[in-house]
C-alpha cells in the first residue's frame, strides 16, 4: 500500500538549445505558430496566408505601405530610379519562384510556378482536383484538411511523407468548393449601411468666407466732414458742435450737441446743404437720435467695408437652442444684429431692385439650414422668377419642390392654411397655447411626435398679386392672424412696395418690416409707414423695423459659391423627402376646375346673361345691387358674381368699397352668349 501511494517524480530532461545553420536566431522546441496548409508565395509556411480586400478607392498609398518590408536604406525611392536599378517599381515583392522557394525554405516543392512568369500570373479559382495542395489561395470547409505541419521538428523524409499523404487524401476524397461572390459590391453596401445609420450632420462652419483683420486707424476723410458739418452750422449761426462719430462698415454717424433752446428742426431744415457741402450721394438726419440728446447725421464712408455672412455665426450662435433666429449683419457699432422669427413673427421685406433683398433672404436661409436638422425644420419657397432659389432645389427641409407658377403658389398656400388648422386642433388636444409647449410636452411624455417649423418664403409677391390677387391675398391674411401659435411663419418680399401689392389687410398683420432703399417717400412709408428708405445707399443697406423706431444695418454678403457649398453638404447628407409634389397640385387644381364647372352649370345662361347685362349697364358689379335687383338671396347673388368672374366677365375682388369693375361690353357679351343685339330681352 505505501507503494502504491508513492508519488513518482519524473524528472526533464535538460536540453541546450540548438542554433539551426538554415535560421537566425535559436531554434525553438515549440513553433511561434500552427502553419497551416496554404503558404504565402513569398515567405511560404512561415507566414500565415490571408486574404486582404484591395483599397479600391485609391486611399492608400502602396509605396509607402510597402516601406516596412524594405531596409532603411531603401525607404521613400522614387519610381523612376527603382524601375532604372529593378526594372520593376516592387522588385521586392514578385511571386515565389522554384529556386527562391528552395532558398528561404530548404525543401523541393512539387508545383508548376517554375515556368510561369512572374508578374503576369492572373488570380484563377480552381477546384481541388485542379490545385496543387501548398497554393496560397485554395481554402476548404472540411476541418480535416487544416491539418498543421511542424516543419521545425521534423525531418524532411518525413515531410515528404506527410505531403504525399495529403495530396492522396486530396485526390482520393473530393472536397466541396468554395465559391467567391465576385459580383458583390463593398462600396454599395457600406454607403447604404451608412444612409440609414448615420446621422444628419449640420454644415460645416468653415464653408462660409470670413474678412481679414479691420484696422482701427481713423481716416483722414472722416476728420475732415467732421469740420465741414461744424462749419456748416457756425455759418447759418446754428449753436451747436460735433460731439462725437462713430464708423460703420458703410457710413458714419456724426452726433451734434446743439445749446440749450435751439430748435432740433434747424438741422433738419440744412438737409440739402449738408448733402451738397459733404459731397454724399444721400444724407440721414436723426433729429434726434432715439434715446440721445443729440442729433444724428449719417454720411456714407468713401470706402464700404463688406460684412460677410462668415463673420456672423459661430459655433454659439449654432448651438444656441433658438432655431429661428437668424443673422442679419451688423449696425453701426459693429455689433451683430440678430433676429428670432418666431418673435417678429412675419416679416414684409421691400426694396428697388439690386438693393439687397435677395442676398438679404439668402442669409435668413443658410442661417435656419445651419441649425436645423429637416426633423426641425421645413420650408416652403415660392419663386416665381424661378431663379433666385434654384440652389435649395432638393434640400430634405423642403415641403414641396420650388413653387414657380403662381397659381400653383395659391394652392399651396392654401394647403399651408388647412395645415394650421390641423395643428390648432392637434395644439387644443395636447392643452398647449403653442408649437414650443407642444414639442416639449411630445418629448417629455412621448405620447405623440414633434413637430416641425414651417417657414414660407414668397420672393416677389407683386406677380402673385397680379396673376390671382383674391386666393393668395386670404392666405395671407389667414396665415398672418393666427399661424404664429402653430409654428408657421410668413417672409414676404416684393420690388413693388405699393398700396396695389402691400395692401393694408397684409400690413395689419406683419409688424416686422425690412426696407431697403426704395424710389421716393411714398414707397418708404408703404414699408416702414414713415420715410428714411429712400436715403439709404443700396447694396445691403437696411432699416429693421419690428414694433419700434427703426434701426440701421449694413446687411450681410453671402456669395453663390457659398450658398451652393451648404446646399450640396446638405444634400449629401439626406434626401429630399416630400410633403406633396407639384403633381398633387395640379390634381388639386383640375378638381377646382371641375367644381367652378359645377357650380356654374347650377344656374341657367339666361340669368347669367341677365345678370351680366345688368352689370355692364351699370357700369359697376355688387352683390347687394343684384340682391335688390333680381329678388335673390346672398347666396345666389354670391354664386352668380363667382360664376361672372370665372368666365372674365366681372374683375376680382378689391379693397375698395364700390364693387367689381366690368371687363367686357354689351355687343363683347351678345357674342359670347351668341344673340344678336337686336333681340328683344324679357
Amino acid at each position: 500500500m505505501k507503494n502504491r501511494n508513492k508519488k513518482i517524480v519524473v524528472e526533464e530532461k535538460f536540453k541546450i538549445p540548438q542554433i539551426d545553420p538554415k535560421y537566425d536566431g535559436l531554434k525553438k522546441t515549440k513553433p511561434a505558430f500552427e502553419r497551416t496548409i496554404a503558404a504565402s508565395p513569398y515567405f511560404g509556411s512561415k507566414v500565415k496566408d490571408k486574404i486582404l480586400v484591395p483599397d479600391n478607392k485609391g486611399t492608400i498609398n502602396v509605396d509607402k505601405a510597402y516601406d516596412a518590408f524594405r531596409p532603411k536604406g531603401e525607404k521613400h525611392i522614387s519610381d523612376e530610379e527603382l524601375i532604372k536599378t529593378h526594372g520593376t517599381k516592387y522588385y521586392d515583392f514578385k511571386i515565389l519562384n522554384e529556386k527562391k522557394r528552395e532558398e528561404v525554405l530548404g525543401v523541393k516543392y512539387n508545383n508548376d510556378f517554375e515556368n510561369k512568369e512572374e508578374n503576369n500570373e492572373e488570380f484563377k479559382i480552381r477546384t481541388v482536383e485542379e490545385e496543387k495542395p501548398y497554393e496560397s489561395h485554395i481554402y476548404y470547409r472540411n476541418k480535416e484538411e487544416e491539418n498543421k505541419i511542424i516543419y521545425n521538428d521534423i525531418e524532411d523524409n518525413e515531410i515528404k511523407n506527410q505531403e504525399e499523404k495529403i495530396n492522396n487524401e486530396i485526390k482520393t476524397e473530393p472536397k466541396e468548393e468554395v465559391k467567391l461572390n465576385l459580383n458583390f459590391n463593398l462600396d454599395e453596401f457600406e454607403e447604404t449601411e451608412v444612409e440609414e445609420n448615420k446621422e444628419y450632420q449640420l454644415p460645416p462652419l468653415d464653408l462660409f468666407k470670413r474678412s481679414g483683420i479691420i484696422s482701427d486707424e481713423v481716416p483722414e476723410w472722416l476728420v475732415e466732414k467732421k469740420d465741414i458739418i461744424n462749419k456748416l452750422l457756425q455759418d447759418f449761426e446754428i449753436e451747436g458742435e460735433v460731439v462725437n462719430y462713430v464708423k460703420g462698415p458703410a457710413f458714419t454717424r456724426y452726433e451734434i450737441m446743439l445749446q440749450s433752446g435751439v430748435k432740433v428742426n434747424k438741422v433738419s431744415s440744412l438737409y440739402d446743404n449738408f448733402q451738397m457741402e459733404l459731397g454724399a450721394k444721400s444724407i440721414r438726419i436723426l433729429a434726434p437720435i432715439p434715446g440721445k440728446k443729440t442729433v444724428g447725421i449719417e454720411v456714407p464712408n468713401n470706402k464700404v467695408d463688406t460684412v460677410y455672412f462668415g463673420d456672423l455665426i459661430n459655433e454659439n450662435f449654432v448651438n444656441d437652442n433658438k432655431p429661428l433666429r437668424v443673422a442679419l449683419g451688423k449696425n453701426i457699432d459693429g455689433e451683430t444684429i440678430y433676429k428670432s422669427i418666431d418673435d417678429m413673427p412675419h416679416v414684409l421685406i421691400g426694396g428697388a431692385t439690386k438693393s439687397g433683398k435677395s442676398v438679404c433672404m439668402n442669409t435668413i436661409l443658410i442661417s435656419l439650414l445651419a441649425k436645423n436638422k429637416p426633423e426641425d425644420l421645413k420650408l416652403i419657397l415660392i419663386d416665381p422668377k424661378k431663379v433666385e432659389m434654384s440652389f435649395y432645389e432638393e434640400i430634405p427641409h423642403l415641403v414641396t419642390p420650388v413653387i414657380s407658377d403662381p397659381e400653383m403658389a395659391s394652392f399651396g398656400l392654401k394647403w399651408v392654411v388647412d395645415e394650421m388648422e390641423r395643428r390648432y386642433e392637434d395644439l387644443a388636444r395636447a392643452h398647449v397655447r403653442n408649437l414650443e409647449d407642444y414639442n416639449r410636452k411630445a418629448k417629455a411624455t412621448k405620447e405623440f411626435k414633434p413637430m416641425p417649423y414651417i417657414v414660407i418664403i414668397i420672393d416677389e409677391l407683386a406677380d402673385l398679386m397680379m396673376t390671382c390677387s383674391a386666393d393668395v391675398e386670404d392666405s395671407i391674411k389667414r396665415i398672418t392672424q393666427k399661424a404664429r401659435a402653430a409654428g408657421i411663419h410668413l417672409i414676404v418680399a416684393t420690388q413693388r412696395p405699393s398700396v396695389e401689392i402691400v395692401k393694408g389687410t397684409i400690413k395689419a398683420n406683419i409688424p416686422c418690416r425690412i426696407a431697403f432703399k426704395v424710389a421716393s417717400y411714398v414707397d418708404s412709408n408703404t414699408i416702414l409707414d414713415e420715410a428714411g428708405a429712400e436715403t439709404l445707399l443700396g447694396r445691403g443697406d437696411m432699416l429693421i423695423k419690428d414694433n419700434d423706431a427703426p434701426i440701421r444695418v449694413q446687411g450681410a454678403f453671402i456669395s453663390d459659391e457659398e450658398i451652393g457649398a451648404v446646399c450640396d453638404f446638405i444634400r449629401d447628407e439626406a434626401s429630399p423627402n416630400y410633403i406633396f409634389t407639384h403633381n398633387d397640385l395640379k390634381q388639386q387644381m383640375q378638381q377646382e376646375s371641375i367644381k367652378e364647372k359645377d357650380i356654374s352649370n347650377m344656374e341657367a345662361d339666361s340669368t347669367i346673361y341677365e345678370v351680366a347685362k345688368y352689370c355692364i349697364l351699370e357700369g359697376q358689379a355688387s352683390i347687394n345691387g343684384i340682391q335688390n335687383s333680381f329678388g335673390f338671396g346672398f347666396n345666389r347673388a354670391q354664386r352668380i358674381v363667382t360664376i361672372l368672374e370665372q368666365r372674365h366677365i366681372l374683375g376680382p375682388k378689391t379693397a375698395s368699397t364700390k364693387g367689381r369693375d366690368v371687363l367686357i361690353t354689351l355687343s363683347e357679351l351678345d357674342r359670347m352668349f351668341g344673340r344678336n343685339s337686336n333681340e328683344e330681352e324679357f
